[in-house]
């Protein structure tokens, strides 16, 4: 589905105004209320993936299906 804010522009922005570490349901919830189209667990998780790839965010896994997710810095 097309969206107006590219997801991984959306995950950046939550974690940015959290300004902490934060769990991915949590990350999720909070995309969920700001994004304007709907959003599948999957596609966020890809997003994610893509943003730690790029060295963007860190994913530590804290026990099955339970991540952390940590902002590492402005690459802008």
């Amino acid at each position: 589905m097309w969206r107006e804010v590219p997801l991984h522009y959306l995950v950046l922005e939550r974690l940015r105004k959290v300004g902490t570490s934060i769990r991915d349901q949590d990350l999720y919830n909070d995309v969920l209320k700001s994004s304007s189209s709907q959003v599948s667990f999957t596609d966020f998780l890809r997003a994610l993936m893509s943003l730690e790839m790029r060295g963007f965010i860190s994913v530590t896994l804290i026990k099955d299906d339970v991540r952390m997710i940590s902002l590492l810095g402005d690459k802008e």
